[in-house]
């Protein structure tokens, strides 16, 4: 893989699977290979807080995720929010004779994979030095990296500039972040953040320190209505936490408009509060 390949390797174990680093934003990518039954395979898996809802938005694109890929995966939906897409295979291991073939096929499935997900989930910029972004600097990474998120991404800071809120540019050196922010009685409420690794972070954590919010039962409300938007699924735990979903969720029309109202919603319940 080090001489073929732009995907990494995790270390070798005896485990039967491998780890694979391959700049996903959400979900990751392992090997496997099974002695006993005869077979190995490549698997996509997602089991983090925002699994339900990266789920969910991938279903809604199973055909073009399956045309993307020279066979298509078994898709999988597991118990407590861990759900796998893979393919498997028939392969005798002990063959010596045979694990360029093998080890070529597992090459190959790992890269279709990455390109057919790359676009929906995001991915993840090469670290850099901590700098100050700006909209012009943040625009142009998130199109190198991450164009399906591009238009979503403008709609959210057009819609937070509509409403009369800052935008706050971050300092980060790997990813990018613009985040609206509502100004209320010297306080600093905001609910998302946009980064140019393709994703949409919910500040649930940050908003919990706040007065609006630091109520158990208010951020479970807020929870409902973000849940209101198509394919999001989050657990309760999430308002503790700072979950991410992919930006190219919000390309869909319907989601788009739903998300429009979240906000105007959030925007309401502090200004008036």
């Amino acid at each position: 893989m080090g001489n073929a390949s732009t995907i990494g390797c995790s270390r070798a174990s005896p485990d039967g699977w491998m780890w694979h680093s391959t700049g996903l934003s959400s979900g990751y990518l392992a090997s496997l290979v099974n002695t006993r039954r005869g077979e190995i395979g490549v698997r996509f898996r997602l089991n983090e807080t925002n699994a339900d809802t990266v789920f969910s938005f991938l279903r809604s694109r199973k055909r073009e995720i399956d045309d993307g890929l020279e066979l298509a995966p078994t898709w999988r939906s597991g118990d407590r929010g861990s759900h796998v897409i893979e393919m498997i295979r028939a392969a005798d291991i002990r063959e010596r004779a045979a694990w360029p073939e093998q080890m070529a096929w597992i090459k190959d499935r790992l890269e279709g994979f990455r390109v057919a997900l790359w676009p929906l989930v995001g991915r993840v910029p090469p670290p850099r030095e901590r700098r100050l972004w700006n909209e012009e600097l943040f625009f142009s990474e998130l199109s190198e990296w991450n164009s399906t998120g591009l238009i979503p991404a403008a709609e959210i800071l057009r819609d937070a500039q509509r409403r009369g809120e800052a935008i706050q540019w971050g300092r980060g050196g790997q990813t990018g972040s613009a985040t609206p922010t509502i100004w209320r009685q010297g306080v600093a409420y905001q609910l998302v953040s946009v980064h140019t690794d393709g994703t949409l972070q919910l500040l649930f954590a940050r908003l919990r320190e706040l007065p609006r919010f630091e109520n158990r039962a208010r951020r479970l409300d807020l929870l409902e209505q973000v849940n209101e938007v198509q394919h999001v699924h989050l657990p309760d735990q999430s308002i503790d936490q700072r979950p991410a979903v992919p930006l190219s969720l919000l390309a869909d029309r319907s989601a788009e408009s739903e998300f429009a109202k979240l906000m105007d919603w959030f925007h309401d319940s502090v200004t008036t509060w």
